[in-house]
């Protein structure tokens, strides 16, 4: 964690660019991951007005890259119809070329592949592609009718007064259902499963908040102080894509793909004094 403290009143990205010696661009690209830290509160506009004495805080600036990266060492499972990828942290799921889907493309010389879901961009994972526009109609079909059971990972503040709960509370008006499980707790955090039985947009993130056990490093529905400095080099929401399970409809028989942890989140569990046999 890097620590900058202000000798004169300036704006947020003019004191990173200096500070850091790189490009207001570069300053405002920072800042816009809502990792940046001003006296202990996360701060995502570029113009904030800072004054002498206060204390910027924020992971150090390569922790944002994800440059060793390769697709070719990420695919997980591969078929004539489906490719399953570990998608890391920070990249988008498809439509932009910062994107596992343009990575995948590039990779395979093949415009045809489409990801048939999407997670968040801080989100690592599971991530589903069909190689080509029937393919993707026929797993679409899978996902509308709810028959891919979608597991997932979270790390959330707090210690869980529960084993096991059926959250019902819609997201957006609509209906949105997790089931979740505690997997090991402390007296401060807690590692979740999540069974997700619908797919709305944010759904975990908002249904653990709203019951009391918010992600740690979300940036819209966690914490807005973080005082804990261990929680302060914590760049990304701790949430993973861990499992997806579905009968072929190709194969008719049933899969399960699984993606390990990302090294973040084990090394969180690990800062946090959590443990996942998985």
């Amino acid at each position: 964690m890097k620590r900058l403290k202000v000798n004169r009143e300036t704006d947020l990205k003019t004191f990173l660019a200096e500070e850091l010696k790189i490009s207001k661009s570069k300053a405002k690209d920072l800042i816009d991951t809502k990792n940046v830290l001003v006296n202990g509160e996360r701060v995502w506009i570029a113009t904030h007005k800072l004054k002498k004495g206060d204390l910027v805080e924020l992971p150090f600036f390569n922790s944002f890259k994800n440059e060793d990266y390769k697709i070719e060492k990420n695919i997980l499972y591969e078929d004539d119809f489906i490719i399953a990828i570990q998608k890391p942290p920070f990249y988008e799921s498809n439509k932009s070329k910062n994107s596992v889907e343009y990575l995948l493309r590039n990779f395979k010389r093949d415009k045809n592949i489409e990801a048939i879901h999407r997670l968040d961009r801080e989100t690592s994972g599971v991530l589903l592609f069909a190689k080509n526009k029937k393919v993707f109609y026929k797993f679409k079909d899978l996902w509308s009718e709810r028959r891919v059971k979608k597991v997932y990972l979270a790390i959330s503040y707090g210690s869980a007064d529960f084993k096991r709960k059926f959250i019902n509370l819609p997201v957006d008006r609509k209906i949105a259902k997790s089931d979740v499980y505690v997997l090991d707790k402390n007296n401060e955090f807690t590692l979740f499963k999540i069974d997700l039985k619908t797919g709305r947009k944010h759904q975990i993130r908002i249904h653990l908040a709203k019951i009391g056990y918010p992600i740690i490093g979300d940036k819209i529905y966690g914490l807005k102080k973080i005082n804990d400095f261990r929680l302060k080099s914590i760049n990304r929401q701790m949430l993973h894509a861990y499992t997806l399970e579905f009968i072929h409809p190709y194969y008719k028989k049933l899969m399960k793909i699984k993606a390990s942890i990302y090294p973040d989140f084990k090394k969180s569990l690990r800062i946090l004094k959590l443990r996942f046999n998985g």
